[in-house]
């Protein structure tokens, strides 16, 4: 998981996941909605043997409702 604070930290980290180049405008994923957010990426089985990574955002009221959660579960 990366802590991506702004567009050029994105664009560097996605460049860095299998299969995803930015420079050739192919295979580009959807940008974040907001930043700051963490980045982490998923893999992605479209046929069988075909593999790729595929970037998922997760931004700071997720991490609070997951926070939320865990208070609960926890008392």
């Amino acid at each position: 998981m990366h802590l991506l604070r702004n567009r050029a930290e994105w664009a560097a980290w996605v460049e860095r996941l299998a299969g995803i180049s930015l420079r050739q405008a192919y295979n580009t994923p959807t940008e974040p909605t907001l930043y700051p957010c963490y980045g982490y990426a998923v893999l992605a089985i479209a046929d069988a043997g075909y593999e790729t990574e595929e970037p998922c955002y997760l931004y700071a009221a997720d991490v609070a409702a997951m926070a939320v959660t865990l208070l609960e579960h926890a008392a």
